[in-house]
């Protein structure tokens, strides 16, 4: 991941279709090009974007991988300190 995050706005619909998985693509805008209706502001990492237009489209499928990713490396080195730990307690 870059680092970088975008400002975006979208609507509710594009939430609500995320959330109930019939979707994994969120449109969204940047505030110069948002829509009336868009008015749920999101900050979303500029690896998981394609920009089309004046739309971004938010790939949520990558997001998702990306945290279970960093999730597993976590778990994986708070084990390795707890073990590191607990034997030093010993």
């Amino acid at each position: 991941m870059t680092g970088i995050s975008l400002q975006l706005f979208t609507k509710w619909s594009e939430l609500q279709a995320v959330k109930d998985g019939t979707s994994t693509i969120m449109i969204a805008r940047i505030e110069k090009h948002r829509f009336l209706g868009d008015d749920f502001q999101i900050n979303v990492p500029l690896d998981v974007c394609e920009v089309v237009g004046k739309e971004v489209r938010v790939n949520i499928s990558q997001i998702k991988q990306a945290t279970s990713e960093l999730g597993e490396m976590m778990g994986k080195t708070f084990g390795a300190e707890l073990d590191r730990v607990l034997k030093e307690i010993e």
